[in-house]
């Protein structure tokens, strides 16, 4: 579909929201917990001080994650490029954003890499099907708000499968 949007993350592009907006509980893949809404203390500016030695000091986690491009799409497509560094009030907005936009982004990749597969036609019918609502969803910001949680609803039994 010509009408997705970039489903790879750029940080670049973003304002860190993953960085503030997740949960990270210490463990195998986090070498400290931070409550969500509290930006991550190796966080430097939009950037992470230490992205180069993630996994040296145990926060393979970090190099796992990926928002398939929900992050920049909430901050250039929502917030016009602005941060919420430059404007505190921002964030709970962007947080929340980001938390609705993700899973939505997250659904869009394992449906189009869903592609490459050989799927029956019955269910390369349903992807395909999804993938059309996902489109429409997305560049519909108010269908988005108004129909997220029963999109969410009809998909799940299909990520379960």
């Amino acid at each position: 579909m010509t009408d997705l949007p970039t489903l790879t993350s750029d940080c670049a592009q973003c304002a860190a929201l993953c960085c503030v907006g997740l949960t990270l509980d210490k463990g195998d893949l986090f070498s400290f917990d931070k409550p969500a809404g509290t930006p991550c203390p190796n966080l430097s500016g939009h950037l992470c001080a230490c992205h180069s030695q993630l996994e040296e000091i145990g926060n393979r986690g970090c190099v796992l994650y990926d928002c398939a491009g929900a992050g920049q799409r909430v901050v250039q497509m929502r917030f016009n490029g602005e941060s919420w560094r430059d404007d505190p009030t921002l964030l709970p907005a962007m947080l929340r954003d980001f938390e609705q936009m993700k899973p939505l982004h997250e659904r869009m990749k394992q449906l189009t890499e869903a592609g490459a597969l050989a799927l029956p036609p019955a269910l390369e019918t349903e992807r395909q099907r999804l993938l059309r609502k996902c489109a429409r969803l997305w560049a519909d910001t108010p269908a988005l708000a108004r129909d997220f949680e029963a999109f969410l609803d009809a998909i799940v039994p299909l990520s379960e499968a």
